[in-house]
């Protein structure tokens, strides 16, 4: 798969116009396709109406709301449609009561590598993008993401010259947790996240928000001390839960801490738990990217292209945050490889 990088600047505004013009036609088929597996647009603008999640984006990350209405405008397509492709965890527990999503590995290790396998809906195929954010304090954030969504998971850096550090946020989909019809979305509390100043500061904005879907953030990285700092927290309506703090981690979609379980999702047959037990086998291995991105290569950690199933491998990261690289695949790395960016 071609290894596309897209770079936009300036404010919320600039970065979605730019975001959207460069990305147009993939947005366009990817958003429909989104709607033909949701049932049709009609089924967007119910979602929507019976959520309230706008308030908060308003609230907590007014800049991102604003590039998000660029991307629709630079797209040519209308904001709710746009703004339905970025509330996908949300839309997932919307529509699934009865279920949970087979969705993303990840491992943290304590020398400041993270890496994960980010697992989606079919449909989704053909729109891996890494996005390069420069905002206009000069920090960056270079994101995995489906053309038109602000983001799936990601680095953050500094702008050049500044003393600040870098660091890097993975994310798993945990569906079986509490939800709120009005909190933030998954999207939105990632990059908002990753425009924290550094790696303390990310972790003190996942607690501080109301969280509109169950999700895991792996946050690795340095604080403004010059620390290396790891988290594993689990997020949801009920608030954030320490899962493991400065030391090595795994996670996979089934909740390791947290008590905030939503009783009408009810879970079906999951290979997460046999997941878990290779990541968490994994960590006295892996010592440097070529072993991370070969176990994120592997299954079932990486799941291939399959006819009739509609879940695979839509794409990965695998970060070391003391060397400032990023490693990512466009679809599963077993198939596709890796590419390799300073970040």
């Amino acid at each position: 798969m071609k290894a596309t990088v897209v770079t936009v600047t300036g404010d919320g505004r600039e970065r979605g116009l730019s975001h959207g013009a460069q990305l147009k036609p993939v947005i366009s088929e990817v958003v429909e396709r989104f709607a033909q597996s949701a049932g049709g647009f009609g089924e967007f603008e119910r979602f929507l109406d019976e959520t309230s999640f706008e308030g908060a984006i308003t609230a907590h990350v007014p800049d991102l709301g604003t590039e998000l209405r660029g991307i629709a405008e630079g797209a040519g397509l209308p904001y709710e449609h746009v703004l339905t492709h970025n509330l996908m965890d949300e839309h997932w527990w919307w529509t699934e009561v009865d279920g949970r999503r087979e969705a993303c590995s990840t491992l943290a290790t304590a020398t400041g590598l993270v890496g994960q396998t980010m697992d989606l809906p079919m449909h989704l195929d053909g729109s891996q993008v890494v996005v390069r954010n420069t905002g206009t304090d000069g920090r960056t954030t270079t994101v995995l993401t489906s053309a038109g969504l602000i983001g799936l998971c990601g680095t953050s850096t500094p702008a050049a010259g500044s003393t600040e550090p870098t660091f890097a946020i993975c994310v798993n989909a945990l569906t079986t947790l509490g939800h709120n019809f009005s909190g933030l979305p998954v999207a939105f509390v990632l990059r908002g996240a990753l425009g924290s100043p550094d790696a303390a500061s990310a972790v003190d904005f996942l607690k501080s928000i109301p969280h509109a879907s169950g999700q895991h953030y792996a946050v690795v990285g340095y604080d403004q001390w010059g620390s290396l700092r790891t988290t594993s927290l689990e997020c949801s309506a009920g608030g954030a839960a320490i899962v493991v703090e400065e030391s090595g981690f795994g996670h996979a979609n089934h909740p390791l801490a947290t008590s905030d379980i939503d009783t009408q999702m009810k879970p079906t047959e999951s290979n997460s738990e046999a997941r878990q037990q290779i990541l968490d086998q994994s960590l006295s291995t892996v010592a440097d990217l070529d072993q991370l991105t070969a176990l994120l290569s592997d299954a079932p950690i990486c799941l291939e292209r399959r006819p009739g199933i509609n879940w695979f491998t839509f794409g990965a990261i695998a970060v070391d945050t003391g060397s400032r690289t990023m490693r990512y695949s466009l679809g599963p790395p077993s198939t596709e490889g890796w590419n390799e960016i300073e970040i």
